[in-house]
């Protein structure tokens, strides 16, 4: 009886010591992080997701499988920092292309492994300058140290003044092919697909799992593409200013407020906007609205809401550059765009509000250049509100005048201060 009561209990310790064992050996599992398209805010926002999701899981290894011409230096570099602060394994591999700032991702890795056929370089700084091309290079160096890479190599794919003797000469940019890479030590394997790879690092048998962006994170990674950012804000800023020339509320507001809606989503969702510079842009738009349909004049209302406006759009993108770039262009279509519109649109009521609807003839009762000499010192009647051009009544005539810069509102006496040709000044009798 006591050899089957020490059998049984033999038995249930052994099936607790195999289940404990499993339990504590789970299977491999590998995080699959793709480093495709334009590395811009979006891409840095999915990077940093997985690693965050792979650490919570407590992955064996993340591979970023790389296939991209580059993008913007800003979110490659924090990129690259992602993946040095990675508390997993890394390995980079390059399947197709790691150009510009795919290189430097590239270069991250504590395992770099290229595809045959693929490239790894070709990181020019744009605009090609020399602070930044010094910048570009140090980063390329030390990230290249941090991983026991060529550290000249790595700079001569920033810098063309760089030479490499048999491999690249003065005056042009370094690109590896993969089997120059594993030649010169730039890469640690060269390895033909993804399941090779897995066998090379024991990893066969893992469970691997692909991040992937959401419907919402990948509206977000176009939208804050520059070109795009380019286009929703020239679409809305002209859309705005169609239904401030058209009656009524209509398709031009509907078009201008879901274009920049579109436009700030995108950057909230990568964590680039904030909501304070929503707010600044918001307040910005009010100011500018005040100015137009409220406030007399152009001053520190209008003044106010410009400088909000692009104060707020400024610090959303990720260099000076870029935002001047961005905002220059926008600008100037959106100036192009509202002249042709106030061309064909110039009857609205915003447009009479800001303009002289009236034609200066002989018959309305207008003054000849000639004669303006005659009229210095006198006092007349304004028809309209100087804004500071408007239009007064003197000796029975019309007569087109200018203030001396302030605001005179229609029915006020003015007296003429000053004629020089066919401008005439007049100042407010108080």
């Amino acid at each position: 009886m006591k050899r089957i009561i020490l059998s049984l209990l033999l038995m249930v310790i052994t099936i607790v010591a195999v289940n404990i064992s499993l339990e504590a050996r789970p299977s491999d599992l590998v995080y699959q992080i793709p480093i495709q398209g334009t590395v811009n805010p979006g891409m840095l926002n999915l990077v940093r997701k997985g690693i965050e999701e792979a650490e919570n899981s407590e992955a064996d290894a993340i591979i970023f499988k790389i296939d991209t011409y580059g993008g913007l230096v800003d979110s490659g570099i924090k990129i690259r920092d992602a993946i040095f602060n990675s508390e997993i394994p890394t390995i980079t591999y390059v399947s197709n292309r790691a150009w510009s700032a795919g290189a430097l991702i590239a270069l991250a890795g504590e395992k770099l492994i290229m595809a045959p056929g693929s490239s790894m370089g070709a990181a020019e700084t744009r605009p090609k300058e020399e602070k930044y091309i010094s910048a570009l290079r140090k980063e390329f160096k030390a990230t290249a140290e941090r991983r026991d890479k060529n550290p000249d190599l790595a700079a001569a794919m920033v810098d063309s003044d760089i030479e490499i003797p048999e491999l690249i000469e003065a005056g042009k940019l370094l690109t590896l092919t993969a089997q120059e890479a594993i030649e010169n030590q730039m890469t640690d394997l060269v390895i033909d697909d993804f399941d090779s790879l897995l066998r090379s690092l024991n990893l066969t048998d893992a469970k691997v799992v692909e991040v992937k962006a959401t419907t919402a994170e990948k509206l977000a990674r176009f939208v804050t593409n520059p070109n795009i950012s380019v286009i929703l804000l020239t679409v809305a800023f002209i859309a705005l200013v169609f239904e401030a020339l058209a009656p009524g509320w209509g398709v031009g507001g509907t078009i201008g407020l879901v274009s920049l809606a579109l436009f700030f989503s995108g950057y909230i969702i990568n964590g680039v906007a904030s909501w304070g510079l929503i707010i600044l842009f918001i307040v910005g738009l009010i100011l500018i609205v005040l100015e137009v349909f409220v406030v007399p004049g152009f001053g520190i209302t209008g003044i106010g809401g410009i400088i909000s406006i692009f104060s707020s759009l400024y610090f959303l993108f990720p260099s000076p550059d870029i935002a001047l770039s961005i905002l220059a262009t926008v600008l100037i279509l959106s100036i192009a765009a509202t002249i042709v519109m106030l061309k064909i649109f110039g009857t609205s009521k915003l447009w009479s509000k800001i303009s002289l609807s009236e034609s200066q003839t002989k018959e309305a009762g207008y003054i000849a250049p000639s004669k303006r000499d005659e009229v210095l010192d006198k006092v007349g009647i304004t028809l309209t509100p100087l804004r500071p051009a408007g239009i007064i009544k003197l000796d029975n005539d019309r007569l087109d005048v200018v203030s001396e810069g302030r605001f005179i509102a229609k029915g006020e006496q003015v007296k003429v201060v000053k004629v020089e040709g066919s401008r005439v000044v007049v100042r407010l009798v108080e």
